[in-house]
């Protein structure tokens, strides 16, 4: 059906349109908030309903289609061809054709021409053809999808509870998938007039195309719709629609909503696995990584695209690798920490530790709160191991397009050879220059040795002055050019000095935090002030926030 997705940005301002294939699977549009997921969703099912190339879209282009065989087309309009009413006419070389519930008269040959070129005919195909199987799912109507319906003539069923009736071996595929989910059997109940409903049991059911006493006392007994939660409703519905309705594209925003997260990641798993099984299309905007580890697990062909946006700036549109992906959820410190979770920021900020990454999450709420330019919006703090590790996490989340800084503390000149080069790898900088980055911290550190053994502590580069000083500041402001922070008073706790908080290790943090207050309205709650920690992560948010910052593949 659908070849390739071809979009208005590319993966950063002034690269090609990002043009993605598309297999029958699921696709999943992912970022910050305002970065133009659900307008791309809106954009999708308007071009599915009229493909109209002139409509003023902001982010999608075009999709292309794949062309299919006359053999193919005739047998089509032999399924779908009704017989006029009476009374009703039929122009010469029309047809009457019924897709779905709608049953519309067309121009057989010029039917038959845009099925087999759906491109150069892109108007024809879309609006007598595409729309029929497209379906777009908000909340209300996705909780609907499991509501009584028509049981129809079943020599030809025509909906999807009737569909599934006749077809023993999809329900009961179907019925593993919830109960697995679950923990409730979904049996269809035909007992009640020309209705098929839905019912949950408790074990399965019985066999639902007879009308025996066991199976009429199981429907009795068996909860409805009504006695389970909208989440039920619409994780049973959207996969109703997946296995047994018509839809070739099913357009879904936050499939997550009124999902517990644990049903969140198994519908982005089969949705994926039988998007791919049924032949169909699947798009999805969602925050929740939940859903995008589902898809990922599912072991299908899964695009990932993070879509961003930047008031003055525009927008940019990357497809994800699944590997790298892949990477973030199967290592265990990056799952422990949360890491997936970037895809739904603008901007991630890496520290050594949990303490280091509370107190500057602290701060820059701070600054926000006071409407502070040097506070970065819509950032996720996250935070190692140890100093070691912060390039683990920093590397991936680079290599995937996210600006991700690094603050470590100043004893990271301590860790030469390859540990250092990990760190400058992780940010960016050029291979040419590791060695003479190598050099200059090389020399910095003997400098500050020279001074005070443990200068971490005694003031970092404070306890320089001269070319020394001058020297130690233009290798901390370059790796900053690259996002990567280096402190320069010597670690975390040297903040704030004026509060006199005590610098043990053990409680600083708790400590720190009732010396800034928590009562915004107290004259003694710290706020935000020139110099210091402010300025600190004033600069990172600089580089975080520049179009053209430095480190960041392109």
């Amino acid at each position: 059906m659908i070849t390739h997705l071809h979009l208005k940005q590319g993966s950063s301002l002034g690269q090609p349109p990002l043009t993605v294939e598309i297999p029958p699977s699921v696709t999943i549009f992912v970022g910050p908030n305002n970065s133009g997921k659900s307008q791309c969703l809106r954009e999708l099912f308007a071009f599915c309903q009229n493909g109209d190339l002139n409509a003023a879209r902001l982010i999608l282009e075009k999709l292309t289609f794949a062309s299919v065989s006359p053999d193919v087309v005739n047998k089509e309009i032999e399924t779908a061809k009704q017989q006029p009413n009476i009374g009703e006419t039929v122009h010469q070389s029309h047809s009457i054709l019924k897709f779905g519930v709608e049953r519309i008269q067309i121009p057989t040959d010029r039917f038959l021409n845009a099925r087999i070129s759906p491109n150069a005919f892109l108007n024809e195909f879309t609006s007598w053809y595409l729309r029929h199987f497209t379906l777009n799912l908000d909340g209300p109507n996705r909780i609907g999808l499991i509501n009584p319906q028509s049981r129809g003539d079943l020599k030809h069923p025509s909906n999807p509870l009737a569909r599934l009736l006749t077809d023993d071996q999809k329900r009961a595929s179907l019925r593993k998938v919830i109960f697995d989910a679950i923990g409730m059997h979904f049996a269809i109940d035909a007992s009640h007039g020309d209705q098929l409903s839905v019912r949950f049991g408790r074990t399965p059911p019985p066999d639902e195309r007879r009308f025996h006493d066991e199976t009429l006392e199981y429907m009795r007994n068996a909860l409805d719709i009504g006695a389970v939660s909208d989440g039920v409703k619409a994780f049973t519905g959207i996969l109703l629609q997946l296995h047994a309705g018509n839809p070739k594209i099913i357009i879904v925003d936050e499939p997550e909503a009124f999902l517990h997260p644990s049903l969140v990641l198994k519908l982005g798993k089969e949705l994926a696995k039988g998007a791919a099984t049924e032949g169909k299309h699947v798009f999805a905007s969602t925050h929740s990584p939940q859903f995008v580890m589902g898809a990922i697990l599912s072991g299908a062909k899964v695009n990932i695209i993070r879509l961003t946006y930047t008031p003055g700036s525009g927008g940019t549109a990357r497809l994800l690798s699944n590997t790298e992906l892949n990477m973030l959820m199967r290592d265990p410190l990056l799952r422990s920490v949360g890491v997936l979770s970037a895809l739904f920021y603008d901007y991630v900020v890496v520290s050594e530790a949990d303490a280091d990454r509370a107190f500057y999450q602290e701060v820059n709420e701070r600054l926000l709160a006071a409407d502070d330019v040097r506070g970065v919006p819509s950032t996720l703090f996250l935070n190692a191991e140890n100093k070691q590790t912060i390039p683990k996490i920093v590397a991936p989340l680079r290599k995937l397009g996210i600006p991700t800084a690094a603050i470590a503390d100043i004893d990271v000149l301590k860790d030469g050879g390859d540990e250092w080069t990990r760190h400058l790898k992780a940010c960016g900088v050029p291979v040419d220059e590791h060695q003479p980055y190598g050099t200059r911290r090389a020399r910095v550190l003997d400098t500050l040795r020279n001074k005070n053994p443990e200068f971490k502590t005694a003031g970092g580069v404070n306890l320089l002055n001269g070319a020394d000083r001058e020297v130690a500041d233009n290798l901390l402001n370059d790796l900053g050019r690259y996002g990567f922070f280096i402190v320069p008073r010597g670690e975390v706790e040297t903040w704030l000095s004026t509060l006199n908080v005590p610098r043990n290790k053990i409680g600083w943090l708790r400590s720190i935090f009732e010396k800034m207050g928590s009562d915004i309205s107290s004259a003694d709650y710290v706020k935000p002030a020139t110099g210091d920690v402010w300025d600190f992560v004033g600069h990172i948010r600089n580089w975080l926030a520049d179009a053209n910052r430095r480190g960041i593949p392109l």
